[in-house]
């Protein structure tokens, strides 16, 4: 028999339940056959053709929300009456408020963040009261449909005579890794470049000229902590002084992101004063509940 997956429920409440694997059975809720939308994002691509085209042309791939459905069996335990059992695994649950799926294989712990999408259907063939049981079925949403890792961290430091180094970063992950950094600054003028590399070794990819492409922020004041975000739908340039800070960007914008299995590379960071911290966060978000590394 294969490694069994266990997964697990940490409820807006702040209630943890095993509703499979391992010590599933002792919270009286227990996960049934046939979940579905669980295992993987759900993608769709897109198309495009013109009126006379053959065929059509691949226009992008668009990830869609994902809405889980959890099918469980509520029973009465050692402890507890079915009453209570039905009660508090209600409490985990909420339209408003984030309840988080957690996975644990021997992929490692990764986590779906859901709400209720609907009110659960509960349909018991008879009064549960008579004989401690009934089933229900969870219908939730995952507003952000990737199954998320621990981010992981490296950090440089400039020093006097040593203001370039590097970081390390990588993505073992399906799903491509766009980098969060944070800069303090010690100085009074300061500055820093970072990469924000293409990634692409085809000479013929219209991104290759990008391959070594830097960024220079703009002077920052003594002790300005600067927060860049290069995921796209996010603010991009976020200073702890400065709201108005992306006004002396000039516009300039981080592109790109780490491609998915990046095995880990040392990249180049430099500060033009010593005492700056570098530190890069990278994200981990994955496509599957478990493997797809």
């Amino acid at each position: 028999m294969g490694e069994v997956v266990q997964l697990a429920v940490e409820g807006a409440d702040g209630s943890h339940w095993i509703i499979h694997g391992p010590g599933c059975e002792a919270g009286g809720v227990v996960l049934d056959e046939d979940p579905e939308n669980l295992w993987e994002t759900p993608t769709s691509t897109i198309w495009t053709s013109g009126a006379y085209q053959e065929g059509g042309t691949f226009g992008g791939e668009r990830h869609n929300m994902q809405d889980p459905i959890l099918p469980v069996h509520i029973s009465a335990t050692r402890d507890s009456d079915w009453l209570s059992v039905y009660s508090r695994w209600r409490r985990a649950f909420r339209f408003d408020r984030k309840t988080y799926l957690v996975g644990t294989s021997r992929s490692g712990v990764r986590r779906l963040a859901v709400q209720l999408l609907e009110t659960p259907p509960f349909k018991p063939t008879i009064d549960p009261g008579v004989n401690g049981y009934a089933p229900m079925v969870m219908r939730l949403r995952a507003g952000w449909p990737f199954w998320v890792e621990e981010p992981v961290v490296d950090v440089f430091q400039s020093k006097p005579g040593e203001l370039a180094g590097t970081v390390m970063v990588s993505n073992p992950t399906n799903h491509p890794c766009y980098l969060q950094w944070v800069v303090v600054n010690a100085a009074a003028g300061g500055r820093v470049t970072l990469p924000d590399f293409s990634w692409q070794d085809d000479p013929e990819h219209e991104d290759y000229e990008w391959r070594d492409r830097v960024i220079t922020t703009p002077t920052l004041s003594a002790g300005e902590q600067l927060t860049i975000d290069s995921y796209p739908d996010e603010e991009t340039w976020r200073s702890n002084i400065n709201p108005m800070f992306y006004g002396r960007t000039a516009g300039v914008e981080f592109e790109f992101a780490i491609p998915a299995h990046t095995e880990p590379i040392d990249v180049p960071v430099s500060a033009t004063a010593a005492g700056t911290v570098i530190q890069v966060r990278q994200p981990r978000n994955w496509r599957t509940l478990l493997g797809g590394d």
